[in-house]
């Protein structure tokens, strides 16, 4: 027989004893009805506090703990970068596309890369020949001190189109060549662009704070280029956060030492201090804007005001004001919004006739502007804005026939304008997303190739990561045009407009991500199969797809 004993250890629960400090004197009231549910209240308050002893036992057993290793934490594992990419694509109307990409891997003080693309298309419809042919390239560097960011960039980027309307190919081919033709009836722009910036990484709002850039470029070897040296400054004083914004610009004109045109010289000063300072609920941001061209323009002087109004934080914000712009156009503006322009003067081969020299003048505009944004959601955002603005030398483009060449000349006059815009987004799943972008302009006279209405309408879906679409839908409201006509002596309003339809143009675009480093895509542009002129004689591509992959090492 087996005989055990224990020694037992059991809580000590004492008793709570009630002193009556008071009288006690209990009353019934006097009832009309019969109360269930009686209650009675007294001054009684219970002493919930217990004391605890701890007893220390010996359990005597020889068992030994094995001591436990010391942990170690291990940061989460970096996903795999890939430092190139390469990219290849061909499609209908002789269309092929490629893109290189190479980037530095991960570093805290030094990233560098460079970026390569091509894109290039043609077809011939009824004696309509069409060409186009786009590569640019983009080297960066960037260097990060303790204090300081460097960077640098390398720009590059040539284009050229050669479009020879209904019956001017017959006409030109009987004293030229195809070659020649192809030579001399292009367009071509080359453009190079070299910048350097340095921004500091102060952080204190009592130390000066700046970004400062400086640039030069060339257009088609010396025919256009332009200097500037730019810089921002911060700092607050007596607790106001001061900036100061100072602009130098030096654009040059036909300084190639085979130029058949005097060269050109304009300067830009351009100086705007601004204060921002808190009241009655608002939020202000006060300045001014002092600009000088050395082209004979007059002095501008104008207040920079605006006002924010939070209504409700992080959901409702409102702001308006008065503010200035002013853009000194150039032969790389006007070319990147209209490539078929007349390009005397920019160092290229082209037929001779009656030149045709782009004037080149200073557009500014006075602004009276009302703005919000409104969190409609987690994942809805709209925002709006009105604007009416006083604008000289507004620019637009009229069609000019100079004998060889029917293309585009650059006109400048003064309008009152107003703008409406309107932005939309909304995440409406974790599968599809939507996003809405309009614009509505009036002028108090007509312009020539510039839309009334605009609207972008894109959505995407994402399945999963590995099939992505994304279907759009653009709206390009009518235009006027402006036939050949005599610049010096038909005043503008004289001139004969015509109309330029609308224009719809439904594109969907197909992703799918075989693996993390190798992807497909195929793009429908087009789909409405839209043939309108884009400008006055200048018809637009129909459908078109590309297709394509990209490779990731």
């Amino acid at each position: 027989m087996l005989f055990g004993a224990s020694q037992l250890l059991a809580q000590d629960i004492g008793t709570t004893n009630v002193k009556v400090l008071e009288g006690f004197n209990p009353t019934i009231p006097e009832a009309t009805r019969l109360n269930e549910k009686a209650a009675f209240a007294d001054t009684v308050k219970k002493d919930r506090t217990q004391e605890y002893v701890v007893v220390e036992t010996d359990l005597k057993s020889n068992y030994k703990t094995r001591p436990l290793k010391s942990a170690k934490v291990k940061a989460d594992k970096i996903k795999q970068l890939y430092g190139s990419k390469v990219g290849l694509g061909f499609g209908n109307a002789w269309t092929t596309k490629a893109s290189v990409l190479h980037s530095s891997k991960r570093s805290k003080t030094l990233s560098c890369g460079i970026l390569l693309n091509h894109f290039a298309n043609k077809y011939d419809v009824s004696n309509t020949k069409y060409k186009s042919n786009g590569n640019n390239m983009h080297l960066y560097g960037k260097k990060i001190s303790p204090i300081h960011v460097f960077t640098v960039n390398l720009e590059y980027d040539r284009r050229t189109t050669l479009y020879n309307r209904e019956g001017d190919l017959t006409q030109i081919l009987n004293n030229l060549t195809k070659e020649d033709y192809e030579k001399n009836y292009r367009n071509r722009f080359a453009y190079t662009k070299l910048s350097f910036s340095v921004v500091s990484k102060e952080l204190a709002a009592d130390k000066l704070k700046y970004n400062t850039t400086f640039f030069v470029s060339d257009l088609n070897e010396l025919s256009e280029n332009q200097i500037k040296l730019s810089a921002n400054l911060r700092k607050a004083i007596n607790g106001l956060p001061f900036s100061l914004n100072i602009e130098l610009d030096d654009y040059l004109n036909y300084n190639n030492p085979d130029s058949k045109f005097k060269s050109t010289n304009v300067k830009l000063f351009r100086f705007y201090p601004s204060v921002s300072i808190t009241g009655y609920g608002f939020d202000f941001d006060l300045g001014f804007k002092f600009q000088y061209f050395s082209d004979g323009s007059s002095f501008v002087f104008f207040p920079q005001i605006k006002v924010v109004k939070e209504l409700v934080k992080d959901v409702l914000l409102l702001y308006g004001g008065l503010r200035h712009g002013a853009q000194r156009h150039t032969f790389k503006s006007l070319s990147d919004e209209n490539p078929y322009i007349h390009s005397y003067g920019t160092n290229q081969t082209i037929l001779s006739g009656n030149l045709v020299l782009q004037n080149l003048k200073i557009t500014d505009k006075d602004e009276l502007y009302f703005s919000m944004r409104n969190m409609l959601s987690e994942d809805e955002v709209f925002e709006g804005s009105i604007a009416f603005g006083l604008i000289q030398n507004f620019a637009h483009f009229f069609d000019y026939n100079n004998l060889s060449y029917n293309r585009f000349v650059v006109e400048y006059t003064d309008v009152k304008q107003l703008h409406l815009n309107i932005n939309y987004f909304r995440k409406i799943n974790k599968i599809i997303d939507l996003i809405i972008n309009s614009d509505y302009y009036n002028w108090d006279m007509e312009v020539s190739h510039k839309p009334n209405l605009t609207c972008n309408v894109r959505s995407s879906f994402n399945l999963r990561d590995k099939i992505k679409v994304a279907p759009s839908l653009n709206y390009i409201g009518k235009r006027k045009s402006i036939n050949s006509f005599d610049l010096e002596s038909t005043p503008l309003s004289n001139k004969i407009y015509q109309n330029l339809p609308s224009q719809i143009h439904m594109n969907i675009v197909v992703y799918y991500n075989y693996k993390k480093n190798i992807s497909a895509y195929f793009h429908l542009n087009n789909l409405t199969n839209s043939k309108q002129d884009v400008w006055n004689g200048y018809r637009e591509v129909g459908f078109n797809s590309v297709f394509g992959l990209n490779y990731s090492f």
